[in-house]
């Protein structure tokens, strides 16, 4: 996980987002390809709610300690309408969840980049 390798919390966060969303790619792939397995409950990644309630805290050590063991949960679905035959994903809900989870994972990744890019820029005029 990339997110050890860099210590200011606006890079951690944005580290942590790539894994949570790469982790929600997959899960919507298993749930894709489970639309017709028979008693399949769909499985969803939570971890939006819990990085706001770790960014919420009012100390910025109580920030760090709660983004390094803040990780992707994987849970089941069990609130959706489930079919005849028990199984209750919705592939059209899917295909659109993976859309935006591609979305998120290029926007975290792009601002990843470009925070990378800054200090890469730094550096090289720092040796100037």
């Amino acid at each position: 996980m990339a997110s050890e390798f860099f210590t200011d919390i606006a890079s951690t966060v944005l580290s942590k987002s790539l894994d949570a969303q790469a982790a929600r790619q997959k899960t919507i792939a298993n749930n894709i390809a489970n639309v017709e397995t028979p008693g399949y409950k769909r499985r969803y990644i939570s971890f939006e709610e819990e990085l706001r309630m770790v960014l919420d805290r009012k100390n910025g050590r109580d920030v760090r300690e709660g983004l390094r063991s803040l990780a992707p949960d994987l849970r089941t679905d069990s609130i959706s309408p489930v079919g005849p035959d028990g199984n209750n994903v919705n592939i059209d809900a899917e295909i659109s969840n993976l859309a935006k989870a591609s979305l998120s994972y290029k926007a975290a990744a792009t601002l990843l980049e470009d925070k990378i890019e800054m200090l890469r820029s730094a550096i090289m005029e720092g040796k100037k």
